[in-house]
């Protein structure tokens, strides 16, 4: 990905300067993100224990996460974004207390290895109301925004002698607003916030995600600055033989670069 975005900008770099109105972009996210929750797993003959990612797994390091994003601008109509941000965490622990996970149970002070692993693809559509300026440099642009979450997740516990592994899929349909300022000619901030709770075919999610950003832009197709980003996840997936279940949230700074044109 960096590759593909360094050769973006030398392309972009040698082209003559763009137009100040976007119609494609695309952006990277490194997010420097805390996660703290619980995970259960309820198997055929055992119900699971509420394990804490944090307490019992050992799971609390703040790790950098990626997001990937692109989009295009339809002239009257608003923006389509399409992205995925994915999680990876895993650690070792002695348990401090028996837990049991996917029908197997892992004793008091055995040694475990975990692994957390959490996929998020989405798909939104913006719709951009009239830019409102205020003076000659300063505008605010507001939008409202309609999508869907695909939330993938997959966690394993394994001790010498037992193995526990449980996954859970579902797809959340979200909305939510989006306002923008842009302060100078080379300053813009950005907040947005969507997200909704959803049921279906034994299945149950909720997905809440917040963030704000600003950014420098000294070209007009080139952008990078700083954000702070929130994600509330909770997902049950009863369609299996197993339930398995988790909530978290995951918070942090982040960094941002792109390109628009």
């Amino acid at each position: 990905m960096a590759k593909i975005v360094a050769t973006l900008l030398t392309v972009l770099a040698a082209a003559p300067a763009f137009a100040q109105d976007e119609h494609v972009g695309i952006r990277v996210r490194e997010w420097h993100a805390k996660m703290d929750g619980h995970l259960s797993s309820d198997g055929e003959i055992f119900g699971g224990t509420d394990i804490n990612f944090t307490s019992d797994l050992g799971l609390d390091s703040t790790e950098y996460t990626s997001e990937v994003q692109a989009y295009v601008a339809l002239p009257l109509l608003g923006k389509i974004y399409a992205g995925w941000w994915w999680l990876d965490r895993s650690g070792d622990e002695v348990l401090s207390r028996t837990i049991t996970f996917a029908d197997q149970t892992f004793t008091a002070s055995t040694t475990v290895k975990s692994e957390f692993n959490l996929d998020v693809y989405y798909l939104s559509y913006e719709f951009v109301f009239p830019s409102i300026p205020v003076g000659e440099v300063v505008k605010w642009e507001l939008g409202i925004l309609a999508g869907i979450r695909l939330l993938d997740a997959e966690a394993s516990i394994d001790s010498a002698l037992f193995s526990g592994h449980d996954t859970g899929t579902i797809g959340i349909p979200v909305i939510g607003g989006h306002a923008a300022l842009q302060i100078t000619e080379w300053v813009r901030a950005d907040v947005e916030l969507m997200g909704l709770t959803f049921s279906y075919a034994g299945r149950r999610g909720t997905y809440m995600e917040a963030y704000g950003e600003i950014v420098a832009q000294p070209f007009p197709w080139l952008f990078a600055g700083i954000g702070y980003k929130h994600v509330l996840l909770e997902l049950t997936d009863q369609s299996g033989s197993t339930d398995f279940q988790f909530d978290i949230t995951v918070s942090g700074l982040y960094f941002t670069a792109g390109v628009r044109f």
